[in-house]
């Protein structure tokens, strides 16, 4: 069942937030307004990722809460094909950013707090989101070219169904906040080792999110059709499935710093080859390096967090992460959105590929003087 959760959480990913932007673009909004618009629901879920994990470790019932936010996400996202313009786009989206922040920050930490010892075997379960992603998104890019984005609405509701049903059949997660939690998660907070990491995803997701929101709408500018955005988003994906299988293996052996590391390493290279492609097609392959990118830096990040978190507070540790996440997508949104404006498709890479330079370099000055956590 934990399996069937990442499959339907990421098969929506897929089918919808793949080709959001893509809808905001062809309904007339600039790139500056879909980077506002992404801004200010990401600021959304800054606030609400940390009350959803606070709301998990009070009541020791995160899969609830799971569905609940499903079902939120669910509804308010099929009103977005019957309104038009700027104000009623953000207002939905901020409803949506709401509820979705719940499955977005719960999720990990549910899986973690069910494997328990074995939580470096997260990789292999996390592996049924990468087949759901890869699914929805290449046909759903070929199925959207033929009939029109509107059908992205309807499916990303069925897929949602799945993802709720899911997470209601969880077993239970019993992990409840302890009474001195609180006061040792402050502690955790002020240490220089998590400052530092906190800092460097910051940094990291500030290109991360770039990506997300503006690689579809980059290639639409450049030409691409949506079978080709489709095809795009969906092979790292397949390149990820043998990394994810095996990131376990990796992180018992290697440690969550050094692949995190080599995380970094990748995404830089990769936002470089986009930064320089000259034609759409060159996104595939320059693409290809996020999918040993994304299973080096987050699993391990996800497992770094979970670790310096006190006990029974790997739902907040988690909140944290993506709130920081989603404070770190505050800044890309409007950021990214201007420089696609301004630098054009692909100058919007080449600033990103040197902010995560500048993210690896602090992580490696930066851990030779702070006290690092297990990892």
């Amino acid at each position: 069942m934990l399996w069937l959760l990442f499959f339907f959480q990421y098969a929506a990913i897929g089918v919808y937030f793949t080709f959001l932007n893509v809808y905001f673009h062809e309904a007339g909004l600039s790139g500056t307004q879909i980077g506002l618009l992404n801004m200010t629901t990401a600021l959304v879920g800054v606030g609400s990722s940390v009350v959803w994990g606070y709301l998990a470790d009070r009541t020791g019932k995160p899969r609830l809460w799971i569905a609940l936010g499903v079902a939120g996400s669910l509804v308010v996202n099929q009103f977005v094909p019957y309104v038009q313009g700027f104000w009623a786009y953000l207002a939905l989206g901020c409803l949506g950013s709401m509820m979705n922040s719940a499955p977005g920050t719960l999720v990990d930490s549910t899986a973690l707090v069910l494997l328990g010892k074995r939580r470096e075997d997260y990789g292999r379960y996390r592996l049924g989101g990468t087949i759901g992603y890869i699914l929805t998104a290449l046909t759903s890019g070929f199925l959207f070219q033929r009939i029109g984005l509107r059908a992205m609405f309807p499916a990303y509701g069925v897929v949602m169904l799945g993802f709720a049903l899911a997470a209601l059949l969880l077993p239970p997660a019993v992990v409840r906040l302890e009474a001195r939690s609180s006061a040792a998660f402050g502690k955790m907070l002020a240490r220089p080792a998590w400052l530092l990491f906190i800092t460097v995803l910051f940094l990291c997701w500030i290109a991360t999110n770039a990506s997300i929101m503006f690689l579809s709408v980059a290639l639409s500018a450049m030409g691409a059709g949506q079978g080709l955005i489709g095809v795009t988003a969906t092979a790292p994906a397949v390149l990820e499935i043998p990394f994810m299988f095996f990131s376990g293996a990796l992180l018992r052996r290697y440690g969550s710093v050094r692949l995190m590391m080599v995380g970094m390493g990748l995404m830089m290279a990769r936002f470089f080859l986009l930064g320089i492609m000259p034609d759409p097609s060159w996104a595939v392959l320059a693409n290809l390096l996020n999918g040993p990118a994304f299973v080096f830096f987050w699993n391990s990040a996800v497992n770094y967090a979970n670790q310096m978190a006190p006990p029974g507070m790997a739902g907040t540790a988690q909140g944290m992460l993506a709130s920081t996440a989603s404070l770190a997508g505050v800044v890309s949104s409007l950021l990214s959105g201007w420089l696609l404006d301004q630098l054009g498709p692909n100058g919007i890479f080449r600033v990103m590929a040197v902010l995560v330079l500048a993210a690896l370099l602090l992580f490696a000055v930066g851990r030779r003087f702070t006290r690092p956590a297990q990892a």
